[in-house]
C-alpha cells in the first residue's frame, strides 16, 4: 500500500512537471526562439546539450546490454532488460529534444522531403531512427518471449518449447550483434557533427568520436547503477551487491579512459601554442565557463574515481549511488561545456565580429566577437517537461514490463 501511495505521488509530480514544460513550449512556439537565450553565434544551447547527453545515455545502456550477451558477461544478466528499456527511453528523449530546438517544428518533415546526405546532421537523424527501431525490437523480443511462455503455460500447463526458446535466443543474439555497433555508430556520428567543423578549433579534432564514446560509457554505466538500485528497491529486479561492485569497477575503468582522452585532447591542442586551438583551451581553463570545466574534472571524474577505486565502497549502495550520480552529472557538464566554449567566441576574430541577432540598444552594436550564453527560464522549463516525460515513460515501463530474468533464460 505504501509503495502504491509513493508511486501515485511520484507520477503526480512528474506529470505536473511535464505539463509545465508543455506550457513553456507552447509559449516558445507563440513568441519564437527569441524567448530563449540562443542567438546567431550561439545557435545551439540547452536543448542540443540534452540531445547529446541522452544519445550518450542510450548508447551506454545498449552497450551494457549487448556486451553482457556478446562477451559472456553473465554477471550483467539481471539488469539486461532494464538496460534495454533505459536505452529505448533515452533515445526517444534524445529525438524529442531536437523538436523545441527548431523554430518551426511544423517543417520538420522537410528533413525527410529534402535530405542533404553530405551533412552529418542527416547521418545523425538516420542513425537515431535506426537505433530507436533496434531498441524497440529489443524490448519487444524480451516481452514477447515472456508472453509466449505465459500463454503456453496457461494452455498446456508447460513452458515454451525448446524450439521457441532457441529461436528467441537467436533473435536476442542478432539484436545484440546489431545493437552494439549501432550504439557505437550513434555516438560517433553525433561526435562528427562537432569534430568535422574546420572553422572551430575547439571541436575540430579526430579524438572527438572516441571521447564521446568513452563519456557515453561513463554516463550510461552510472545511470544503470542508479536505475538498478531503484528497480531493486521497488522489487522489480533482484541482484546481489557483487553485481553492484562489478558495475562500480566498470565505471571507474571508464572514468580513467575518459580522463585520459580529455587530457590527451587538451595537451594536443594547447602544447603547440597555436591560437586556433590553444585559445579555446585557455578559455576553458580560466575563462567565463571555467567553473563548469573544473566541476567536470573534480566532481565528475576525480571524486567518483576516489570513491570507487578501492576498498568495499563500490559494493555499498549509498557510496555507489553517490559516485554514479556525480559521474552522470559530470558528463552532462562536459556536454554543456562543449557547446558553450565552442560557440561563445566568433570565428571572425576581427571587429565588428558577427551579428548577434538582436536590435541594438542606444550606444550598443548588434555585432560582437563574443556571445556568452546561459539558458533562459523557458529553456529550463521545457527541458524539465521533457525530463518528466522520460520519467513517465520509464516508470510505465518498469511497472508494466517484465524486467526480471527467468532462471532458465539467458541474458
Amino acid at each position: 500500500m505504501r509503495q502504491s501511495h509513493a508511486r501515485l505521488i511520484w507520477v503526480s509530480l512528474i506529470s505536473a512537471g511535464f505539463l509545465a514544460g508543455l506550457g513553456a513550449w507552447i509559449y516558445q512556439l507563440t513568441q519564437g526562439l527569441i524567448v530563449s537565450n540562443m542567438r546567431n553565434p550561439v545557435m545551439w544551447g540547452l536543448y542540443i546539450t540534452f540531445f547529446m547527453f541522452f544519445v550518450g545515455l542510450s548508447a551506454g545502456g545498449l552497450i551494457v546490454a549487448s556486451a553482457g550477451r556478446l562477451f559472456g558477461g553473465h554477471r550483467l544478466k539481471p539488469i539486461v532488460r532494464l538496460a534495454v528499456v533505459e536505452a529505448t527511453v533515452a533515445v526517444m528523449l534524445a529525438a524529442l529534444f531536437l523538436v523545441p530546438d527548431l523554430g518551426r517544428p511544423d517543417r520538420l518533415w522537410h528533413l525527410f522531403r529534402y535530405p542533404h546526405w553530405t551533412s552529418p546532421l542527416m547521418w545523425d537523424i538516420a542513425i537515431v531512427i535506426i537505433y530507436l527501431i533496434i531498441s524497440l525490437l529489443y524490448v519487444w523480443v524480451y516481452t514477447r518471449a515472456d508472453h509466449a511462455q505465459l500463454g503456453s503455460r496457461l494452455a498446456f500447463g508447460t513452458g515454451t518449447s525448446e524450439a521457441d526458446s532457441r529461436r528467441d535466443e537467436r533473435m536476442k543474439a542478432v539484436l545484440a550483434g546489431v545493437g552494439l555497433p549501432a550504439a557505437v555508430l550513434l555516438h560517433s556520428i553525433t561526435a562528427w557533427i562537432f569534430g568535422l567543423q574546420l572553422s572551430r578549433g575547439f571541436w575540430y579534432t579526430a579524438i572527438m568520436a572516441p571521447l564521446f564514446i568513452s563519456s557515453a560509457l561513463v554516463s550510461g554505466t552510472g545511470l544503470m547503477i542508479l536505475l538498478s538500485l531503484v528497480a531493486r528497491r521497488v522489487k522489480k529486479i533482484t541482484f546481489s551487491d557483487e553485481l553492484l561492485g562489478f558495475l562500480g569497477k566498470l565505471l571507474v575503468t571508464f572514468i580513467v579512459v575518459e580522463a585520459f582522452l580529455v587530457f590527451s585532447d587538451m595537451l594536443t591542442a594547447a602544447y603547440p601554442g597555436a591560437e586556433f586551438e590553444a585559445g579555446p583551451m585557455a578559455r576553458l581553463l580560466s575563462g567565463r565557463y571555467a567553473p563548469f570545466f573544473w566541476f567536470e574534472i573534480g566532481a565528475g571524474l576525480l571524486i567518483p574515481f576516489v570513491i570507487l577505486v578501492g576498498g568495499r565502497r563500490r559494493f555499498r549502495p549509498p557510496w555507489a549511488a553517490a559516485a554514479a550520480a556525480l559521474a552522470v552529472v559530470g558528463i552532462w557538464v562536459h556536454r554543456f561545456n562543449l557547446v558553450l566554449n565552442g560557440l561563445s567566441y566568433a570565428t571572425i576574430t576581427e571587429p565588428p565580429g558577427v551579428a548577434i541577432g538582436t536590435a541594438p540598444a542606444p550606444g550598443t552594436t548588434s555585432f560582437a566577437l563574443t556571445q556568452f550564453y546561459y539558458p533562459s527560464w523557458v529553456e529550463w522549463i521545457v527541458a524539465l517537461g521533457l525530463l518528466c516525460l522520460g520519467a513517465l515513460l520509464f516508470t510505465a515501463a518498469v511497472v508494466k514490463l517484465p524486467l526480471k530474468e527467468k532462471a532458465s533464460q539467458h541474458a
